[in-house]
């Protein structure tokens, strides 16, 4: 085997995993319930981005951070988004064509290895995104990297339960305990705010943000969880796994019942820190 033909690495198998559900829930990705958006805006406005800034979008997705910041920085400023996925990029390239945007474009790009000039950017931002990389120091080395001088990093973690607990539950229920990623432990301010410091970064400011999602039946749930990270449990379940999925799922809504729908709270936090 040759050097250009090396193994897939564990990392490389965890990265085209999270590029193939990512890209195969593109079409419906934060299109069920407009869940990422509120998250986005409060990212962006915690950034604190100022007109002609020019933005990293790490993890672009369906535009949940990309909008709000293009927004922010005015047609003098520019935004580059980024995600692993080949089916986000293609999906929220075509909106920004469709729209006639000229400073913003998005492209496939790995936030280990971001092909980014060094100090290129004022501001980098990461929506629930820096608990999926395998190598989180690495992303936040390469945010250093590419930051100017006295430019912010803004990332979201959930620090807490995340919209998947629920379904973590199920699967334990139906298939045992599984291991979890190393890297799911940076969803912990505990263990991001640190982090941030050891890649260079100045103290770390979190704050939290609270919002609320209201879904009118079963069935819309679980076509949202359909439609992002989730389905990759979802899709392996046959007929009567299926059926404890619903039966637990039931059980959850009656905790949200909220007269004729159900509504699911959710905590975030935004972290940003600035590179001295």
């Amino acid at each position: 085997m040759s050097d250009d033909e090396a193994a897939p690495t564990g990392s490389d198998e965890a990265k085209a995993l999270v590029a193939q559900v990512f890209s195969d829930s593109a079409d419906t990705y934060d299109q069920v319930i407009d869940f990422f958006a509120p998250f986005g805006r409060a990212l962006v406005s915690a950034a604190g981005l100022a007109p002609g800034d020019r933005v990293l979008d790490v993890a672009s997705g369906r535009g949940a951070c990309l909008y709000p910041a293009l927004e922010a920085v005015g047609p003098d400023g520019y935004v580059t988004g980024i995600d692993i996925a080949p089916g986000m990029v293609e999906a929220l390239a075509a909106e920004l064509t469709a729209a006639g945007t000229t400073n913003a474009e998005v492209r496939v790009g790995d936030a280990e290895a971001l092909d980014l000039p060094d100090a290129s950017v004022d501001a980098v931002l990461g929506g629930f995104m820096i608990f999926f990389c395998p190598d989180p120091e690495r992303v936040l080395a390469e945010f250093s990297r590419v930051l100017k001088p006295g430019g912010v990093v803004a990332l979201t973690i959930f620090d807490g339960d995340t919209p998947s607990k629920f379904l973590r539950d199920v699967g334990t229920e139906l298939f045992g305990e599984q291991d979890r990623r190393a890297s799911e432990a940076f969803d912990r301010a505990d263990v991001l705010d640190p982090a941030l410091v050891a890649a260079g970064f100045g103290q770390p400011v979190g704050t939290d943000v609270h919002e609320q999602f209201r879904f009118e039946s079963a069935d819309q749930m679980e076509r949202w969880h359909r439609s992002h990270f989730a389905r990759l449990l979802l899709e392996v379940l046959n007929e009567d796994q299926l059926a404890v999925y619903r039966r637990r799922m039931d059980e959850h809504l009656e905790a949200l019942s909220d007269g004729d729908g159900f509504v699911m709270p959710q905590r975030a936090r935004v972290t940003v820190a600035r590179k001295p």
